[in-house]
C-alpha cells in the first residue's frame, strides 16, 4: 500500500478507517475498510495491499464518506453497489436483498436434489427482489 499516500498525522487513512469501523461495532474493520478503499480508489483489494494504488485527495474524500456510511452500519454491498453469488457480481441498492452464503447452500442443496428427479417441479415464492 502506499503509505505516504494514506498517511494523515501519525496514523494512516486506513488505520483510522479500521479504528473508526472498530468502534463502531463492525467486527469485520479491517477487511470492511480494505474493500471501501479498493473501491474507492477503483482498483482491487490486492492492489492496495501491495502498495500498487496512489490515492489522490478526492479517493481519500469518498473513501471517509463509505466510511461514515458503514459506521453507521449500512451494509458494504449497498455501500459499493453490488455483491457476488455463485460467481455471479450481482447489482444491489437498497431496493433489493442483498445474496446472502448461506443461500448458496441451499441452491446447491435444491440442485442436488432435482438432479436425481428429473421430473421435479420447483416453486419459487418471495425469495428475492
Amino acid at each position: 500500500m502506499n503509505r505516504g499516500a494514506l498517511e494523515s498525522g501519525s496514523m494512516t487513512l486506513l488505520d483510522e478507517a479500521i479504528a473508526a469501523l472498530a468502534h463502531a461495532g463492525i467486527e469485520s474493520a479491517r477487511l470492511d475498510a480494505e474493500l471501501l478503499l479498493a473501491e474507492a480508489c477503483g482498483a482491487s483489494r490486492g492492489d492496495m495491499i501491495a502498495g500498487a494504488s496512489h490515492v489522490t485527495e478526492a479517493q481519500a474524500q469518498k473513501f471517509r464518506a463509505m466510511v461514515k456510511r458503514r459506521s453507521s452500519r449500512e451494509p458494504i454491498a449497498y455501500i459499493i453497489g453490488r455483491k457476488e453469488f455463485f460467481s455471479l457480481e450481482f447489482e444491489v441498492t437498497p431496493a433489493v436483498l442483498i445474496p446472502r452464503p448461506e443461500t448458496e447452500t441451499i441452491v446447491d442443496a435444491a440442485l442436488d436434489y432435482l438432479t436425481v428427479r428429473p421430473n421435479a417441479r420447483v416453486l419459487d415464492i418471495g425469495t428475492g427482489s
